[in-house]
């Protein structure tokens, strides 16, 4: 009977111990804010049952993931497949790293104002190249040129390809 008494006093220790700490607010915010949480944490919990339910049928998926990579990997197209992709890759490593395109990449050649120009010229010689093929070659006597030079449309033209022809010889007087 000694024994039953001492179990009393714990129980209510216990139930002493746990009416104080529901009394202390900061407990009762936190239990709040679990209880308003609980439908989400309810739900976390179900996916993860669920998850770990699934588990088998995981390890047998990923276990026949694993068998068909080393059956297509061992297959001799592949390999060559790989292969052939690896040797493009360093080949075009090379290409990279060769002095020739670190000094293309050191250039002016790939600013975004360089790319631009070439895209106008391009595109101008694409439309001369067209209009060309439409009227078909006329003749163009000393005249003629004279009046085409000042003909305010080439002006721009013909002051880009002497400023171009300007620079030119500089860069090779340069080299």
């Amino acid at each position: 009977m000694g024994e039953s008494g001492k179990g009393a006093v714990m129980e209510t220790s216990i139930d002493h111990l746990l009416v104080e700490k529901l009394s202390d607010p900061r407990t009762m915010e936190q239990l709040i804010h679990l209880l308003d949480k609980l439908e989400n944490v309810t739900f976390l919990l179900d996916m993860l049952e669920n998850f770990l339910r699934r588990g088998p049928e995981f390890a047998d998926s990923i276990n026949e993931l694993v068998v068909l990579l080393r059956q297509s990997i061992s297959r001799p197209e592949y390999v060559t497949r790989f292969e052939n992709a690896l040797t493009a890759l360093h080949k075009m490593q090379e290409f990279l790293d060769s002095p020739q395109v670190q000094e293309l990449i050191k250039s002016d050649v790939l600013d975004v104002r360089s790319v631009q120009v070439i895209g106008k010229v391009s595109r101008s010689l694409y439309q001369a190249s067209k209009e060309a093929a439409e009227t078909g070659t006329k003749r163009v006597g000393i005249i003629g040129l004279m009046r085409t030079l000042s003909d305010p449309e080439v002006q721009p033209a013909l002051n880009f390809v002497l400023n171009f022809a300007r620079n030119l010889s500089k860069e090779i007087s340069d080299a």
